[in-house]
Parts: C-alpha cells; sequence; structure tokens
C-alpha cells in the first residue's frame, strides 16, 4: 500500500484543474492574477476540496489538463499543461511504501528551484522495464542510491512546502520507461525531464510515461 498509515482513510479521485475553477469562481476571486500560485492558498483549496467530498486524501492527474490550475506558473512559458504522472494529494509527512520491489537508482534534491521536483527519489522496478520517480518529498528520504527496497518497505514521506519544490503538499509519481529513461541518462539529459508535457506530444508521452495507479494500491 503506498500510503500504509492511511489504510481505512476515505479516498478518491479529483480532477484538480476542473476543481480550482469551481473554488476560484465560487470566492469571486477573478482569474486575471492566479492566487493558487501560492502554495499556501493551493493547500487550502485542495483541503476545501476534500472536505466538499468528504475525503481524508485524493488522487488525480494523469495526462490531464493543467492549464487552468497552473495558469501564471513557469509552465506557460513552453505550453506544457498536460500532466504526466498522477498527483496522490495527501497530508504532508504522510509516510510513502513501495508496492514492488525495486532499486534506488537516484537521490536528489533541486530545493531551492520554485517549481521543481524537490526531495525525489528514482527506484527500478525489479520485474518491470519501468523507472519510478517518486517527487516533492519531505527532505532526508529514508533510502539511497543502490538500496534494494522491498514492497511495503516505507522510504520516504510526503513533502511541505517550500522545500518540496514550493508546491501543496502531495506525491507526485511518475512511471518511465525503460528505453527513455536509459536514453535520458545516455544524454544526460535526466536534469530535463519534467512532469508536464505538450498536447501534441500525448501519443508519444503515453508510451514513455504509463499509468502509475497500475502499479500501486490505495486501500
Amino acid at each position: 500500500m503506498l500510503f500504509p498509515k492511511l489504510s481505512g482513510k476515505s479516498v478518491g479521485y479529483v480532477n484538480l484543474d476542473t476543481e480550482a475553477r469551481l473554488w476560484i469562481k465560487e470566492r469571486g476571486l477573478g482569474t486575471e492574477q492566479n492566487p493558487l500560485i501560492d502554495s499556501s492558498i493551493c493547500q487550502t483549496m485542495v483541503d476545501d476540496v476534500h472536505k466538499k467530498y468528504g475525503l481524508d486524501y485524493s488522487y488525480g492527474g494523469w495526462f490531464e489538463d493543467r492549464s487552468f490550475l497552473w495558469k501564471g506558473s513557469y509552465l506557460d512559458k513552453t505550453g506544457t499543461y498536460t500532466h504526466l504522472g498522477v498527483d496522490f494529494n495527501a497530508p504532508a509527512f504522510t509516510e510513502i511504501a513501495l508496492d514492488f520491489d525495486g532499486e534506488v537508482v537516484l537521490v536528489g534534491d533541486d530545493h531551492p528551484l520554485d517549481g521543481g521536483w524537490g526531495p525525489h527519489v528514482v527506484v527500478k522496478h525489479q520485474n518491470l522495464p519501468l523507472y519510478f520517480i517518486f517527487a516533492h518529498l519531505d527532505r532526508d528520504p529514508q533510502c539511497a542510491i543502490g538500496d534494494i527496497l522491498k514492497k511495503d518497505q516505507i522510504f520516504a514521506k510526503v513533502g511541505k512546502a517550500p522545500y518540496n519544490g514550493n508546491w501543496f503538499s502531495h506525491l507526485h509519481l511518475q512511471a518511465i520507461e525503460q528505453s527513455f529513461f536509459d536514453q535520458l541518462i545516455a544524454n544526460n539529459a535526466f536534469d530535463s525531464l519534467d512532469g508536464y508535457g505538450l498536447v501534441k506530444d500525448t501519443e508519444a508521452n503515453a508510451r514513455r510515461f504509463k499509468d502509475p495507479l497500475a502499479y500501486v494500491e490505495l486501500e
């Protein structure tokens, strides 16, 4: 289970782009300047959405359009609003466990980059040609490069702004197909990897980045 201590808690899917539109309209905030760029305001919005639906935490985001949610962010420069992973909107410091056996191949932290990965861990699936990046973590993950993690082993926690890339508290999980990951490493281009892509690249990105929900358990 991805979040062992949330076992038995209420979880459900939410489309944060849609919910952001409703939340801002209901409060008459306007959209000329996106208030959700402020991580504390975005956290309030997410908490309000959870209360509205009676959820303790939520998930969503694989190949969703985030053009409203992140209007005014760094994504405006590239137009890459298609979310390539899944966000698990869980409380800060929630423990994260691996749902499969795997090897830690990278442990990094790009803080204080605003809008970055923050603390992150990349794990190679032991039995499938896939790598997984766990991002926006709490500082000092409980693992190191070369560690062999077993299924259900806790290795990190959900982070909190500003140290998690200055996002609202959530786990970004992105599944990367092995040949594309190898290509990134061979071209010394891993640092260019982002959690968002262009709509026109959807077909190619769907091959490169699988749906992470197929590889984790929430209940």
